[in-house]
């Protein structure tokens, strides 16, 4: 209704006007070169506002042409949407099934569909790599990659899992600092970087991508041991000492953490901050290569003041270790008794290998020197020694290879801090895989 009344306001106004233009004669003419045109002014009027209703309905037209066209490719992209959206379900069911040509080809679909998204870039780099089209997934992941903003890391992750899977620790690596530079938390990335930092000896970088141990002694062996592998290779003795002591403190248990601080000391001419600091490490980690040091003669010290300095610490401190290293000072210095008193305590603190059946043999010999009961008893203890267990060495926990001297590193697997004295059950080692995203 208002629509109509609008067209008559706009009829009677042009009627108006033009019974006001016919009522005012007038020509208008028109020339172009030789040609003149003349015509009333009220036709020039009319034909004017003709024009301008013809032009009016080409406008309307082409708008309604306009929003029909507009319509349509709406319509298709929706229709295009939804069946993206189905491809990309049908290709995330695929890959839980284990199927990756059918997850590759849905895949395809979609990106074809859906225009190259970080979504469909990482749908088909998954579905590449599920259907064993290796340099397809790599082209996915690396388009992923080179995007800026979202999807970029999810691009790096794809990467550094196709490096992994194929051994390629550089690249894996590569891949991984790229991905810690958009996601600084990433735990899988950090355990690639980490790995590849210990197996350049950049023990210092791997430091920085090693977390604070904070009560977990897992992390606080590996933090120790990549403390006092830089510490070894730092020019600078007062900040390796301070190395060593940050490694006591990260893991208390290590004794090669306490050795390597007492002769830091030691080398320093601080014998008081030496002796202070064996002590300490003899009470939280009895092991032979601290009874070692406590055995170590100070300058011009008689051998009978060893065997009593030796023997007040093994009081002090207990433990088999220096029971036996009291047994050792004792027999040197022709303390036969207290030697045999040091070894029953030895014994008794559950120290049953080769070592003390050796020591029992050499006690034999020199105490009973040139005696049939030297000959004896000292055949006795050789035939036990042969039979005993041999004296225990470090061995990884991560792959249970075992080796007689510590490294901050196992020499076979290369995990580090994973070395412990003694007996250790052995744990499968893992890769080093990125963390996984459901479905893919």
């Amino acid at each position: 209704m208002r629509r109509a009344l609008l067209v008559l306001i706009v009829l009677a106004v042009v009627a108006a006007a033009t019974l006001w233009i016919a009522d005012r004669p007038g020509t208008v003419t028109l020339a172009v070169a030789d040609l003149v045109v003349e015509a009333p002014l009220w036709l020039v009027g009319l034909a004017s506002a003709l024009l301008l209703i013809v032009f009016g309905g080409l406008v309307w037209l082409l708008a309604r042409l306009r929003g029909w066209w507009q319509r349509r490719r709406l319509k298709r992209a929706l229709r295009h949407r939804d069946e993206g959206d189905a491809a990309v379900v049908a290709a995330l069911e695929a890959l839980a099934a284990g199927d990756g040509p059918a997850a590759l080809k849905s895949g395809r679909k979609a990106r074809k569909l859906l225009g190259d998204t970080p979504l469909t870039l990482l749908l088909t780099g998954h579905a590449a790599r599920a259907a064993g089209e290796i340099d397809a997934a790599e082209q996915s992941f690396r388009s992923l990659a080179g995007r800026k903003g979202a999807g970029a890391f999810l691009g790096h992750r794809g990467l550094a899992q196709l490096a992994v899977e194929r051994g390629a620790q550089g690249e894996a690596a590569e891949a991984a600092k790229a991905a810690l530079a958009l996601r600084p938390n990433a735990v899988w990335a950090q355990t690639i970087a980490f790995t590849d930092s210990v197996r350049h000896h950049d023990w210092r970088g791997a430091l920085r991508l090693l977390p604070e141990a904070r009560g977990d002694a897992e992390t606080g062996y590996r933090r120790a041991s990549l403390l006092l592998a830089a510490a070894a290779e730092e020019a600078e003795p007062t900040a390796a000492q301070r190395l060593e002591e940050e490694a006591v403190s990260a893991a208390p248990g290590l004794a090669p953490a306490h050795a390597a601080l007492v002769r830091r000391l030691r080398a320093a001419d601080r014998t008081r901050a030496a002796d202070k600091a064996l002590e300490r490490g003899l009470a939280a980690a009895s092991h032979p290569m601290l009874a070692a040091l406590a055995l170590e003669p100070t300058p011009g010290e008689p051998k009978s003041a060893r065997a009593r300095r030796v023997a007040s610490l093994a009081g002090q401190v207990g433990g088999a270790e220096m029971a036996l290293a009291a047994a050792r000072a004792a027999l040197e210095a022709e303390q036969w008794a207290e030697a045999r008193r040091w070894i029953e305590r030895a014994r008794a603190g559950g120290l049953e290998d080769r070592r003390l059946h050796v020591l029992l043999a050499e006690l034999a010999e020199r105490e009973f020197a040139g005696t049939e009961r030297a000959r004896t008893e000292a055949e006795a203890h050789w035939r036990d020694a042969a039979t005993a267990p041999a004296e225990p060495e470090w061995t990884c926990t991560s792959c249970g290879a075992s080796q007689p001297e510590w490294t901050p590193a196992c020499t076979n697997c290369g995990t580090v801090g994973a070395l412990r004295w003694g007996e250790a059950a052995a744990i499968t080692p893992r890769l080093a895989l990125p963390a996984p995203i459901p479905g893919l």
